[in-house]
């Protein structure tokens, strides 16, 4: 491998233990997933179901397309806040390849930050006045994801640097591209669709407008079921298209590696079997609230396994280098303090909105 365009490690060293690090990273990384698959998912299915409602504020799918945009309100932002962390983790681990891949794709990455203000922006302009905004904001959302996959590819492949620095868009050829952005973005809708279809039950076991909300759940509960049945053939093709050296280090990495992933299999095929049991997610509403955690588990799982993946992509550039560490625990203390309090606030807020949910079709 050619190790010139790699830069020096950061003399400063790292702030702690490498393994502590890993771990930080997977956790915060997983929590940012549960609100941008809220995001990208739910503004996804909304688009549609606003399309499919045709504007009647009264048809189910109109409905739907407004409760996920009212649980945006809180999702965006919080998916906003939860990215902070990972992405700095990230930058302490892996900075001589992630700065290096956002330079490569600087305008792109830069891009990212103009489509993240007008998703934003055009998803409150869609609840005040409708009109075209929500495809607006669908397709920022969409695009950030394209974003984020074709910046994870390049940084973890050095050795084709020179190439993706005289043509950038080539990232969008790797094989691996399209199927893990499509991985993601059925993830996205699995997820929204299932907590729309977990709300829906709760407001008809309520007794709140029974057969409207029999009628949204049974929608989430299709697209989560098809969402998931497209992800996990997505998800085998992605397996294999995977470059021979990764899987081969996945394969040989023992319980470590073979374990999260075997792991994550089974929990995809538990959710095909969890979710064709029931037509009527009304009448189970057990199942549906224990999909849901099957599916929250899965992307916990999930998360591990791409981390792993990362590093046996990066392995033959970082067996490289030694980086010393220099531990800094004051500011990890604080760093843990406030992290336990974000996640404090935010437990209160679902639960405010979980046992005491706003009036209106449109309430989240």
């Amino acid at each position: 491998m050619n190790t010139d365009l790699i830069p020096a490690l950061d003399a400063a060293g790292l702030p702690g233990p490498p393994w502590l690090f890993h771990i930080l990273l997977v956790f915060t990384f997983f929590l940012h997933l549960l609100f941008m698959n809220l995001t990208l998912g739910g503004t996804l299915m909304a688009l549609v179901a606003h399309l499919r409602g045709g504007g009647r504020a009264d048809h189910p799918d109109s409905v739907l397309a407004g409760r996920l945009m009212a649980v945006n309100t809180y999702a965006i932002s919080l998916a906003i806040t939860t990215g902070v962390a990972p992405l700095l983790f990230v930058q302490v681990l892996f900075q001589q390849f992630f700065y290096s891949g956002t330079i490569l794709l600087g305008w792109i990455w830069f891009a990212m930050l103009v489509l993240l203000m007008l998703g934003y922006y055009a998803a409150y302009l869609h609840k005040a006045y409708r009109g075209p905004w929500l495809a607006v904001s669908a397709l920022s959302f969409l695009a950030i994801a394209m974003i984020h996959v074709a910046v994870h590819l390049v940084h973890v492949q050095p050795e084709r640097w020179a190439t993706f620095d005289a043509n950038a868009l080539g990232v969008l050829g790797d094989p691996t591209y399209w199927p893990r952005l499509l991985h993601f973005v059925l993830a996205a809708i699995t997820f929204a669709a299932l907590v729309a279809a977990w709300w829906a039950v709760r407001r008809a076991r309520a007794g709140d407008r029974v057969e409207l909300n029999r009628s949204i759940a049974r929608t989430g509960w299709r697209w989560a079921l098809w969402a998931t049945v497209l992800q996990v053939a997505d998800g085998f093709l992605l397996l294999g298209v995977l470059p021979r050296e990764v899987l081969l280090g996945v394969m040989r990495g023992g319980l470590p590696t073979l374990g999260p992933l075997t792991l994550s299999i089974l929990l995809a095929i538990g959710l095909l079997v969890m979710l064709a049991r029931a037509t009527d997610p009304v009448e189970h509403p057990g199942l549906v609230s224990g999909t849901l955690a099957a599916l929250t588990l899965t992307v916990a799982v999930m998360s591990v396994t791409r981390h792993q993946v990362r590093v046996l992509y990066l392995e033959p550039a970082t067996s490289l280098f030694d980086p010393t560490v220099v531990p800094q625990w004051g500011n990890f203390a604080l760093f843990a303090v406030l992290l336990a309090l974000g996640l404090a606030t935010v437990f209160w807020m679902v639960r405010r909105v979980v046992t005491s949910p706003a009036e209106g079709d449109e309430a989240a």
